[in-house]
């Protein structure tokens, strides 16, 4: 019996990716914003629902932001099948979509032509963190100056409303929920897990 604990416990340590540290106080506004702008190296994993007047979309994402405006993102459906992978510098945007890959130098409006939905990709890398790109307006902050919602316009003209359901319990108190919105077309993400 004290086996079976001891490999369950061990099986429970190798597949853990809490990478945060447990419940602390949140850090100051803006020493909590300085931080968060400066952290241009992380990985996110979530679920995701997308739910637009072309589809509707339930799946698996990865971000991995590898500089400030490079990274890599793959969205794959319950089974693990790949939706899209895309890769972004600050030059280019490849988009790997049912095997064919295209390129152009805005990723929102490469996902708008090639999937009939879009999300604000322009920004992600920062709205992901908890803050806002520079067409984000309407602002709001809670007790604790943490960013809770804001509007926002991306590449492609779409007006997005996002809302901050839940924060992780650190320092850096880094979204947890996050739910987009535009005329038609809704976005859930549910963070499982940052690596910083």
């Amino acid at each position: 019996m004290l086996a079976l604990l001891a490999i369950a416990l061990l099986s429970t340590a190798c597949t853990s990716t809490k990478t945060l540290p447990g419940t602390q106080t949140v850090l100051p506004q803006s020493e909590r914003q300085q931080q968060l702008s400066a952290m241009h190296n992380f990985t996110v994993q979530a679920s995701v629902g997308i739910k637009s007047p072309a589809e509707t979309v339930n799946g698996n994402l990865r971000w991995q932001q590898q500089d400030a405006t490079a990274y890599q993102a793959r969205l794959a459906n319950m089974l693990g099948i790949s939706l899209f992978e895309l890769t972004a510098s600050s030059e280019l945007t490849e988009l790997l979509v049912r095997g064919e890959r295209y390129q152009a130098a805005d990723a929102s409006n490469l996902l708008w032509q090639l999937a009939g939905w879009s999300i604000p990709l322009h920004d992600m890398a920062l709205w992901l963190r908890g803050l806002p790109g520079d067409s984000a307006t309407d602002l709001k902050y809670d007790a604790a100056g943490r960013l809770v919602s804001f509007t926002l316009t991306d590449s492609t003209g779409i007006r997005w409303q996002l809302t901050y359901r839940s924060f992780f319990d650190d320092a850096l108190s880094l979204p947890r929920q996050l739910q987009l919105h535009s005329a038609d077309t809704q976005v859930r993400l549910v963070i499982r897990s940052w690596q910083l």
